[in-house]
């Protein structure tokens, strides 16, 4: 049998100083670009076509679903996969996702996504087949929508997105993204997902009020807890987050320990309890929540959420509460932890060679300190401590 085609599909507008990070790599690897450009002012459109894609003219209608949809419907491969304009995968990538591609059946296949510079990660549905049922759907946000049943294949494929480092543009296109949402939710005031995304918008623009209301609504929507428990518990978890900012950490613990309730499996829901519990110095909850979590497991993340960055915080704040709990040995080996998750990290290997030092294991504590100076060279924590050891 043969191999399945890949294409790849993008809209776009005013990309032109973007296209030889994005399309320009990759451009090569795959058996078609379609390209949908939504109204460019700049050189968009002559860029993408000498790069080999097809180019689709469409008008801006406030919809990026019907964006989507017109790249789709413009597309002839078999398999295709989405990218945007300041989206970057390597030509490797393209590899690797032709051998997770399957040759008969449909399949969803995920990969996940990077915010640089901060690093943030989440999963996102970016594969598909080509077919007449397969299609995006929401203003904004927008969702692939298949039928169901298909099975789900993950492919180790990182998609770098880097279209928020600007603070100004981040927020001005929170603001527009939140105008598109509230449309959509006059029309249908219980559409889980807007909610959701909606209430992100307020929070990123530091807008607590509203992002909490909007959170409490979605929390008592059934259907979300019956179709998409992640993102219900995702929701709590930005509730939670919420009621914090707004001086409200006991109400914030009764929203967590509703949805610990409802999914006492649930790995990141334990992180959050236990992260919350550390910010109020509950040590002994915090350990226990946080060891739940890493017993648990996170599973796999369907919302914003680095899940290395998140085991790694789980061993980090249950060393430092061990530690004011008394437990320096078991605090020693929480953090160890932490530094075997994330060896770059010079503030949990400061604070491991710390605990060392103190229990007398002085040889470990030099090479952790060593480290760190590699890592920070004037780092005065690692030299002062270098300093007192040696006297």
């Amino acid at each position: 049998m043969p191999e399945p085609s890949l294409g790849l599909i993008m809209i776009l507008r005013d990309e032109a100083a973007n296209l030889e990070r994005s399309l320009a790599p990759v451009a090569s690897c795959f058996d078609e670009v379609v390209v949908v450009d939504t109204g460019s002012r700049d050189q968009t459109p002559s860029l993408c076509a000498q790069l080999g894609a097809r180019v689709w003219a469409m008008p801006w209608r406030d919809d990026f679903a019907a964006a989507r949809n017109r790249s789709i419907e413009a597309a002839q491969a078999d398999w295709l996969l989405w990218l945007d304009g300041d989206n970057a995968i390597t030509p490797r990538d393209v590899d690797q996702l032709r051998k997770v591609i399957p040759h008969e059946g449909p399949a969803v296949v995920w990969a996940q996504e990077q915010v640089v510079p901060v690093g943030g990660r989440l999963w996102q549905k970016r594969c598909f087949p080509r077919h007449p049922e397969v299609r995006f759907q929401g203003r904004v946000h927008e969702q692939l929508v298949h039928p169901p049943g298909w099975p789900s294949l993950v492919a180790p494929v990182t998609v770098l997105h880097w279209g928020y480092q600007d603070p100004e543009r981040h927020a001005a296109k929170g603001r527009y993204y939140l105008g598109l949402l509230e449309q959509t939710l006059e029309e249908n005031p219980r559409d889980f997902y807007a909610l959701w995304q909606a209430a992100r918008c307020h929070y990123n623009l530091r807008q607590f009020h509203q992002a909490a209301e909007l959170l409490e609504r979605l929390s008592q929507e059934r259907q979300a807890r019956e179709h998409n428990p992640q993102l219900w518990a995702a929701a709590h978890h930005l509730w939670a987050q919420a009621l914090e900012r707004l001086g409200r950490a006991g109400e914030a613990e009764q929203v967590l320990e509703h949805v610990l309730d409802v999914m006492p499996w649930h790995g990141h829901s334990h992180y959050q309890r236990g992260h919350l519990a550390y910010t109020l110095r509950d040590w002994a909850k915090a350990v226990r929540h946080l060891r739940l979590a890493l017993n648990c497991g996170l599973g796999l993340p369907l919302v914003d959420i680095d899940p290395e960055k998140t085991l790694f915080l789980a061993d980090y704040f249950m060393g430092r509460s061990l530690e004011q709990l008394g437990q320096p040995a078991e605090a020693a080996q929480a953090l160890a932890r932490a530094v075997q998750r994330d060896p770059a990290s010079a503030g949990a290997r400061s604070q491991l060679a710390r605990l060392l030092a103190g229990m007398g294991q002085n040889q470990e504590a030099k090479e952790q300190l060593e480290q760190v100076l590699q890592l920070r060279p004037q780092d005065r924590q690692a030299r002062s401590l270098l300093q007192a050891m040696a006297g």
